[in-house]
């Protein structure tokens, strides 16, 4: 990776756990920042927080869903999903990128995070977060017991995104 200013800098993510807000129908998909202590929660809708539970959990369906077929043309076309990166928050909205690359080609897609996750799960492709996205968002730090995840996850069930966002006030990006 080319050195890069650090508002742009990527950090290595994973897919730390996924959750059904009961209240609101949504999903909440949290990243983990690899080598840090910070989480990114993103809600996501309901089709695409199964599509990464499905991943997630190992299940095996008789026929491909979109984030498959994706992954299948893909690689029919002789085309690897190099990485993902979480791109930027705007107006409470995340924004990701798809790095695709075939031979010397590469190409950068502009992607929902949430289709971005689930594609790359999928192809085992790296996931990043953009310095960016995490000096925009509020600090939400990786629980450390089991009690802490539990409480952390019963909050999240009563919250929804304006909540999350409620007090950051105006950002500049």
């Amino acid at each position: 990776m080319s050195e890069k200013s650090s508002s742009n800098k990527e950090r290595k993510a994973r897919v730390y756990t996924v959750m059904m807000v009961p209240v609101t129908g949504q999903f909440v998909v949290l990243l983990e920042d690899i080598e840090g202590t910070r989480l990114l929660p993103i809600w996501i809708g309901r089709g695409e927080g199964e599509s990464i539970l499905i991943k997630l959990q190992k299940v095996s369906l008789p026929r491909p869903i979109t984030h498959d077929l994706l992954v299948n043309i893909l690689k029919t076309v002789k085309f690897k999903i190099e990485k993902i990166v979480i791109t930027d928050l705007i107006d409470n909205t995340y924004y990701a990128e798809i790095t695709i690359i075939r031979e010397k080609e590469k190409i950068v897609v502009d992607a929902r995070p949430s289709d971005a996750i689930a594609v790359a799960l999928r192809c085992k492709a790296k996931i990043f977060i953009s310095q960016r996205v995490l000096d925009k968002c509020p600090v939400v730090s990786k629980p450390i017991s089991q009690k802490e995840v539990d409480e952390f996850k019963q909050e999240l069930e009563s919250l929804n995104p304006t909540d999350f966002f409620k007090d950051l006030g105006n950002l500049e990006g």
